[in-house]
């Protein structure tokens, strides 16, 4: 064997064992990072409200875990969604603060919904020809200004390897309906529609 061979041979596994670690490292170290940050947040927590000397590392993991599960249990208590919306109300009125607090209340709701459903409808929306994978995140959007009879629908276009993304208000005759999952059609995007088999579009 060449070392030229040699070399190629070297260089494609190395890439292969890149394709096949870096997806569960990166998986791993979100997951260790939001881990670490849930206990250094509410540890102190917890240490404050337990006697001197209890405290054991991971309490605080444990303690942010079973908090996020009582909220959601709580959630639809009429007494809840009451000071909920009260709360609403009264950060709507910072106007930074009503930014900050919309976003982040509208991605949390986008994300925790079951399934697919949260991802979005995947269709396929045709501009000056070309065709885009986007997901509709509002069947009906009527835009100040505009005639009642102006039906819009709002669709996100996500961007190839970023986080990132478009939100563009279309005719509902400029897009299609696409015959994959929400899931697969967002992976076929985030990767570029490089990877074949299950990540792409086709059947």
């Amino acid at each position: 064997m060449s070392r030229k061979n040699l070399f190629e041979r070297l260089r494609n596994w190395f890439l292969q064992g890149v394709a096949l670690l870096a997806p569960l490292v990166i998986t791993i170290a979100f997951l260790v990072w939001l881990g670490r940050s849930v206990e250094l947040f509410m540890g102190d927590l917890v240490r404050v409200l337990m006697p001197a000397g209890w405290y054991l590392p991971g309490m605080g993991l444990v303690a942010g875990v079973a908090l996020t599960v009582v909220a959601g249990l709580i959630a639809n208590l009429f007494l809840v969604r009451w000071l909920l919306r009260l709360a609403e109300r009264v950060l709507d009125r910072i106007p930074l603060v009503k930014s900050l607090f919309q976003g982040i209340k509208d991605v949390s709701r986008f994300f925790a919904k079951d399934g697919d459903e949260g991802l979005g409808r995947p269709v396929a929306v045709d501009i000056q020809g070309m065709l885009l994978v986007g997901f509709v995140m509002q069947e009906r959007v009527v835009l100040p200004g505009a005639d009642d009879g102006d039906d819009r629908v709002a669709v996100f276009l996500p961007m190839s390897y970023q986080l990132g993304g478009f939100t563009v208000y279309l005719e509902r005759d400029r897009i299609g309906q696409l015959d994959v999952g929400a899931d697969r059609a967002m992976r076929a995007v985030l990767t570029g529609g490089s990877l074949g088999g299950d990540a792409g579009l086709g059947r």
